[in-house]
């Protein structure tokens, strides 16, 4: 289950932000997740629970934001979403595809206490 790795690294985002200021506890986590990253929300919120056991954010709510995937044509530079795993311009036709949305994984925010 790589979802454990993920949280291992939002885990620490979130330790060295906590260490920045007086936080008794973390209330709410908000996180970023592009589709890309084959990340599923549940195996998400049992690695956070994991992680989160004996810590300061123990108990917190986590919310998943889901991030579909978008493209960008370097033929035509039309951008569009990406719905299948064949990534050809819808425009153009062209297979010369950048993704510049889908593959984040953002600590979006924490509401705190």
């Amino acid at each position: 289950m790589h979802e454990m790795s993920l949280m291992g690294g939002v885990f620490e985002v979130i330790e060295q932000t906590l260490a920045q200021h007086d936080i008794k506890r973390v209330l709410q986590v908000k996180l970023k997740v592009g589709e890309l990253t084959n990340a599923e929300p549940d195996a998400l919120n049992m690695a956070f629970e994991a992680y989160s056991k004996d810590t300061r954010c123990e108990g917190a709510e986590l919310i998943v934001e889901r991030v579909p995937v978008r493209g960008r044509c370097r033929t035509c530079h039309g951008e569009f979403a990406l719905a299948t795993m064949i990534f050809l311009c819808p425009m153009c036709q062209s297979s010369a595809i950048d993704v510049i949305q889908g593959e984040e994984l953002l600590l979006e925010s924490l509401e705190v206490e």
